[in-house]
C-alpha cells in the first residue's frame, strides 16, 4: 500500500484574513472574537461573536482538507465552520472523510503549513498539493463557467504544454498561475491583485466573485502533468517536470478502471497499485521505461508474479489487486 504521511491542514495564524472553506463555495474571514462567513459573491451567509476577554494568545486557522471546513483555535477554545456555512464545536458535526474524495498528492514536504510562510518560501512543492486537494474537494460542486481572464487564460496555456510535453515551460506556467490566481491562503482570483508583474491585465475596481471552478480547473490539469489513459492505456509521468523529482499519488479514481497509486522517485516511475473495479485490458507505460515486475495480488496474498513489457497489455478482473514495480529503462 502507498501512504502519504503528510498532513493537509494548512493554517493562518493572522485574524481577518479571508480564508477558503474546504469542501464548499464559501470564505471565512475570522478574527479572535468574531466570525464571518461568505458566499463567492461576497454576500453575508453567516456571523458571530465569540464571547472572550483578549487578547489572547496562538489564535490560528486550519483548514481541513480531509474532510473540510475549517478549525478556529486559541488557548481558550476551538470551534468550527462547516461547509454547509454553519458553526459548531464538534469536529463530528463536519462531513466524514469517506464523503470527499480520497485523492492525494504530496511531493515529500513536512514543514509546518504556515499559509504565509509557504507563500514566502515559493516553493510549489508545498503548494500544489493544497492547490490540488482543494480542487478535489469540490469535484461534487457545480462547475460554473468563468471569465477568461488572463490568470484563467493561463491554464489554458499550460494544458497545451501538457499535450505536447514541453516540462520546463509546464512548470514556469504552474509557477505563475500559483501566484497570479491564488491569495496567500489559496483563495482564488481571476486577476493578479498583487501587481507581480506576472499578467498585464489589470484588476477591475469593485469585487469579483471568488472563481472556485478555477481550483477545480487547476486540479484537473495538474491531474494530467503526472497520469493520462486513453483506450486502455494509462501513462504515467507523462509531463513530469525536473523540479518534482519525486512524489506520490493515492486514490486517483479512473472511470472504467479502478483506483490507482504510484510514487516516482529520481524522476522514475517506481510502485503502482491498481485496485479494479472492471474486467478489461489495461497497460501501464511511463516515459524511457520499458519493463516492469508484474504481480496479482487476491484477498492479500500475491498468486502471479511476472516480467513485463509495458507496451503489452494485461487482462485485468474486478475485484483484485494489481502491482507494478522494479521499473527499468
Amino acid at each position: 500500500m502507498i501512504k502519504i504521511a503528510q498532513s493537509f491542514k494548512p493554517y493562518i495564524m493572522e485574524p481577518g484574513a479571508k480564508i477558503l472553506i474546504p469542501g464548499s463555495t464559501l470564505y471565512a474571514q475570522v478574527f479572535p472574537s468574531l466570525w464571518r462567513i461568505f458566499s463567492s459573491s461576497h454576500e453575508l451567509v453567516n456571523e458571530g461573536r465569540v464571547p472572550i476577554q483578549g487578547p489572547l494568545q496562538r489564535f490560528a486557522v486550519f483548514q481541513n482538507l480531509n474532510r473540510g471546513g475549517v478549525a478556529v483555535m486559541t488557548e481558550q477554545y476551538k470551534y468550527y465552520l462547516s461547509p454547509n456555512g454553519c458553526y459548531t464545536r464538534s469536529i463530528a458535526d463536519l462531513p466524514s472523510a469517506s464523503f470527499y474524495s480520497g485523492e492525494y498528492v504530496s511531493f515529500g514536504v513536512h514543514k509546518h503549513a504556515d499559509l504565509e510562510k509557504i507563500r514566502r518560501r515559493k516553493d510549489l512543492k508545498e503548494i500544489l498539493p493544497f492547490l490540488f486537494r482543494h480542487g478535489a474537494l469540490l469535484q461534487n460542486q457545480p462547475n460554473l463557467s468563468m471569465e477568461k481572464t488572463e490568470v484563467a487564460l493561463l491554464l489554458d496555456t499550460l494544458d497545451a504544454a501538457i499535450a505536447e510535453p514541453n516540462k520546463e515551460r509546464v512548470f514556469s506556467l504552474l509557477e505563475r498561475f500559483v501566484y497570479a490566481g491564488l491569495s496567500k491562503t489559496l483563495l482564488p482570483r481571476l486577476y493578479d491583485e498583487e501587481y507581480q508583474g506576472i499578467v498585464s491585465e489589470d484588476p477591475r475596481p469593485g469585487n469579483e466573485a471568488v472563481p472556485f471552478s478555477l481550483l477545480r480547473a487547476a486540479a484537473l490539469s495538474m491531474r494530467r502533468i503526472f497520469i493520462q489513459e486513453s483506450d486502455g492505456v494509462v501513462t504515467l509521468l507523462p509531463a513530469l517536470p525536473p523540479e518534482f523529482p519525486c512524489g506520490r499519488w493515492i486514490g486517483l479514481y479512473l472511470e472504467n478502471i479502478g483506483e490507482i497509486s504510484f510514487e516516482w522517485s529520481k524522476k522514475t516511475i517506481r510502485r503502482v497499485i491498481l485496485k479494479a473495479h472492471v474486467s478489461r485490458e489495461l497497460a501501464i507505460i511511463s516515459p524511457g521505461v520499458h519493463s516492469s515486475r508484474f504481480r496479482v495480488e487476491e484477498q492479500g496474498r500475491i498468486i502471479s508474479c511476472k516480467i513485463k513489457n509495458l507496451l503489452e497489455k494485461v487482462e485485468i478482473k474486478a475485484g483484485t489487486t494489481y502491482l507494478w514495480d522494479r521499473f527499468c529503462k
